[in-house]
């Protein structure tokens, strides 16, 4: 939610009340809280490398939102509504075509190839997971077409602390006091959003 709302800032020119960014301190710090809160896995540990992929992915988040809202100022003012599909193809196109050149540069793209001739099972699992993608993507480009990338970002981030209480109460996972405070702290956060919204005090302005 943080590079989203400073890519809106920067590259839109939209503005914020003090109340929103509480709102989305409280959700992001909520989030890292619960995320501190849960217990220790024996994973990987982190790599220079990935902390920089993460980095460059949260900047290309703010710079993503921060052009699609100046995109929708710019059309609002010719007259011009954004459509989710119309997001949804060129954003796919252009992730396409760069995944494309970056598999052919990587020497990846014939060897993906190979791969699934070699293993002709896969393919239908390819598919699924492609169809499952595309109607994901739909929900998430209605969003942005019709209301706006930092309420798409508040989705997304509030998804976690709901998958967490899901585990809880369905699977009788444990979380602890720590973990407890985050999502009251996080939930806070999304009920004043909520409120804000439903009183019309929530909305963002762009110059």
């Amino acid at each position: 939610m943080a590079p989203v709302m400073a890519g809106s800032l920067l590259l839109a020119g939209t503005t914020y009340s003090f109340r929103e960014y509480l709102q989305v301190a409280a959700i992001i710090g909520g989030t890292a809280i619960v995320s501190m809160g849960k217990k220790k896995g024996s994973g990987a540990p982190s790599t220079a490398m990935g902390v920089l992929y993460i980095l460059l992915s949260l900047v290309f988040d703010g710079v993503t939102a921060g052009v699609q809202k100046r995109l929708k100022v710019e059309t609002a003012k010719a007259g011009v509504k954004p459509k989710p599909y119309d997001f949804m193809f060129w954003t796919n196109l252009y992730m396409c075509l760069t995944a494309f050149v970056i598999a052919l540069a990587l020497g990846e793209f014939s060897r993906g190839f190979v791969y699934c001739f070699a293993n002709p099972e896969i393919l239908s699992k390819v598919m699924k997971f492609a169809a499952c993608s595309a109607v994901g993507q739909s929900f998430i480009f209605y969003t942005i077409a019709n209301f706006d990338p930092l309420v798409l970002s508040t989705v997304t981030t509030t998804r976690k602390i709901f998958s967490v209480l899901l585990s809880i109460f369905l699977k009788g996972h444990s979380l602890s006091m720590t973990g407890w405070s985050g999502i009251a702290l996080a939930v806070s956060g999304i009920l004043s959003e909520l409120q804000a919204k439903a009183s019309g005090k929530g909305k963002s302005h762009s110059h």
